[in-house]
C-alpha cells in the first residue's frame, strides 16, 4: 500500500505567509503521520505475525491507524491503556468508536507496559505508543524527499519546517534527512522528556531538531479556552481543521516565536482530525466553552 506525494500549499494566518504541507490529505485511515510512521508495516510482508500489540491514550491517532493496519494484514489487535473512562464506553466516539469497529481489543491497566509483556509472544508484533520506533524511518526519509521537491517547485528560500510533537519521532528523522532547521515544541511532558524520546530511538543521532520553549505550559490533553479559540481562528481564516490535541499547541508556540526565527516558514500538518469529535464533545460538556 503506497500513498501518492500530500499537497503542498501557500497560506497565510494573521498576515504571516507560510506554506503547508497537507499530510491530513494522505489516506482517511492513515492521516498524516501515521501513514508515514506505519508505511514499513504496511509495505513489507510479516508472515508470521498473527497479532500487533501497542499502548498509548484511548483517543490515539495511532490506536486507530493500527486497528486498520491489523484489519487489512488480517492481525488480531490487541490496545493497552491506562484508563476508559464511563462516559466513552458508553457514548464511543472518535478514534476509540472507529477502531473498535475494527475489531480491536482494547485493556486497560495501570502497569501499560507489563500489561503489553502478556499479550507478547514469537507471532507477535509490538508497535511503541505513537509508532515510536526506527521502522518509522523508512516513511518519514519518503515525506522529507517530498518536502524537498515542494521547496525546490515552489523555489521557497532559506526554509525551515514546524511541527508539534508527541513523542518527537517524526521530527527526529525529518531532521536527519533535511538540509534546513526542523523546529517543534512537546505536547507531552517537557523538553527533557521530548530529548529522551529522541534518545530512545536514535541514541548516537547529532543533528537534533531545535526545541521552541513556550512561556505557557499546557498539559497534555487538558481544555483550555485559548486552545479551542486559536483552533477555531485557524480553521476560519485558513478553510483548514487541524487537530485539536496537537495542532493549538504547536501554532500557538510557532506564534509566540515567528519573530524570532529567520526564513520561509513550512508547518507539517500530521492529520489527526478523527478525534476531534471527542474533543469537541469534551469542550461541550466538561468546560462548558462552547
Amino acid at each position: 500500500m503506497f500513498f501518492p506525494p500530500s499537497p503542498f500549499e501557500k497560506q497565510t494566518f494573521q498576515n504571516q505567509l507560510f506554506y503547508l504541507k497537507r499530510d491530513d490529505l494522505i489516506d482517511k485511515d492513515f492521516s498524516g503521520n501515521k501513514a508515514r510512521k506505519f508505511h514499513f508495516f504496511l509495505t513489507h510482508d510479516f508472515p508470521h505475525i498473527t497479532r500487533v500489540v501497542s499502548s498509548g491514550s484511548n483517543q490515539s491517532n495511532a490506536m486507530y491507524s493500527l486497528s486498520v493496519l491489523a484489519r487489512l494484514k488480517g492481525w488480531e489487535f490487541i490496545y493497552v491503556c491506562d484508563h476508559i473512562p464511563r462516559f466513552l464506553k458508553d457514548n464511543p466516539m472518535g478514534n476509540y468508536k472507529a477502531a473498535l469497529e475494527n475489531g480491536m481489543k482494547i485493556v486497560e491497566s495501570l502497569t501499560r507496559e507489563d500489561e503489553v509483556l502478556n499479550w507478547f509472544d514469537a507471532k507477535s508484533l509490538h508497535v511503541n505508543e505513537g509508532g515510536r520506533q526506527k521502522e518509522a524511518e523508512e516513511g518519514i526519509k519518503i515525506l522529507a524527499n517530498e518536502l524537498l521537491v515542494d521547496i525546490q517547485t515552489h523555489s521557497i528560500p532559506n526554509p525551515y519546517l514546524f511541527l508539534p510533537s508527541g513523542t518527537g519521532t517524526t521530527a527526529l528523522f525529518l531532521q536527519k534527512h533535511l538540509p534546513f532547521p526542523v523546529f517543534t515544541c512537546n505536547t507531552v511532558g517537557n523538553s527533557a522528556y521530548l530529548q529522551k524520546q529522541w534518545k530512545m530511538v536514535e541514541p548516537e543521532l547529532a543533528s537534533l531538531p531545535t526545541i521552541l520553549e513556550s512561556t505557557k505550559k499546557y498539559h497534555y490533553g487538558k481544555l483550555y479556552i485559548e486552545l479551542y479559540v486559536l483552533w477555531q481562528y485557524l480553521k476560519d481564516e485558513m478553510g483548514v481543521e487541524f487537530d485539536l490535541v496537537y495542532d493549538p499547541v504547536g501554532w500557538s508556540v510557532l506564534l509566540e516565536h515567528f519573530s524570532s526565527l529567520n526564513g520561509t516558514p513550512i508547518y507539517l500538518h500530521q492529520g489527526g482530525v478523527l478525534g476531534n469529535t471527542s474533543m469537541i464533545q469534551r469542550y461541550a460538556r466538561k468546560a462548558n466553552m462552547l
